[in-house]
C-alpha cells in the first residue's frame, strides 16, 4: 500500500503492475500502458503518449495468469492528471473488483498452492 506524507486521498492505493488500456471515446483512440497503482477510486497508468486532462475514458485491466488471462473492462473514468510518465484516472464509480488485486498477488506468489485440489 502507498501512503505519502500530507496525503489527501481517502482511498488507499496499492502498487499493482499489470497491462492496461485506456480508450478515449471523444477521439476514438486507445492508449496502452502499464498500471503503476490502483485504488477503489482510480489508478495511475504509465504510458508514452498521454491523453488530455479532462478526457473521458474507459479502462481495461488485464490479469495475466500462467495459463489464462482475466480481463476487466468498461471501467469508466476521467483523466485527472498528466505527468511525463503517464496519467491518473479517477473512476466514475467505485472499482468493485479491487478485492481481486490481493488474491492475484497471492496467486502469483504461490503458483502451486491448491494444485492438489481435485
Amino acid at each position: 500500500m502507498i501512503f505519502k506524507p500530507g496525503e489527501r486521498r481517502a482511498a488507499v492505493r496499492m502498487p499493482f503492475v499489470s497491462k492496461a488500456a485506456c480508450h478515449v471515446g471523444d477521439i476514438d483512440r486507445e492508449y496502452c500502458g502499464t498500471l503503476r497503482d490502483i485504488s477503489i477510486n482510480g489508478l495511475f497508468m504509465e504510458m508514452a503518449d498521454n491523453p488530455d486532462v479532462g478526457s473521458k475514458c474507459e479502462v481495461r485491466i488485464f490479469f495475466e495468469g500462467n495459463h489464462s488471462r482475466l480481463l476487466i473492462e468498461k471501467v469508466a473514468g476521467r483523466i485527472i492528471r498528466s505527468e511525463k510518465d503517464g496519467v491518473a484516472i479517477r473512476f466514475d464509480e467505485r472499482f468493485e473488483w479491487l478485492i481481486l488485486i490481493p488474491l492475484y498477488f497471492y496467486k502469483i506468489s504461490n503458483p502451486t498452492q491448491g494444485a492438489d485440489i481435485p
